[in-house]
């Protein structure tokens, strides 16, 4: 079985993220379309309203070998941690960060709030 990432879509809100700790409730859904056929297409949207509103969706591919029968169960939780891996490292990509510069002995400490 091979399972391919063709688009992924994150919409959350405008503010970025300061460093913290986040516990987000989850809610999750997947549809599978073609579930006869050796080529599975796949929509697997995550979304969380507690402290971040947010809506992340990845669509893809689940190419099953010659023989090889669709197992919906054991697709989705694939599939469902790696959408949650990619959200989680989405996140950390967007979040705000400080950062401290020194120059020489003298500490002088900068804000730069940048999103990277």
């Amino acid at each position: 079985m091979e399972i391919t990432v063709e688009k992924i879509a994150m919409i959350r809100e405008n503010r970025n993220l300061n460093n913290a700790n986040l516990n987000l409730d989850i809610d999750w859904s997947v549809e599978y379309t073609n579930t006869d056929q050796r080529d599975v297409n796949y929509n697997i949207v995550l979304r969380s309203s507690e402290y971040l509103n947010l809506n992340f969706k990845v669509e893809g591919l689940i190419r099953l070998d010659i023989f090889e029968e669709f197992l919906q169960q054991e697709c989705s939780q694939i599939v469902f941690h790696h959408a949650c891996t990619m959200l989680m490292n989405m996140i950390s990509l967007t979040r705000q960060s400080n950062y401290e510069l020194l120059k020489d002995d003298v500490e002088s400490a900068v804000n730069l709030n940048a999103a990277f």
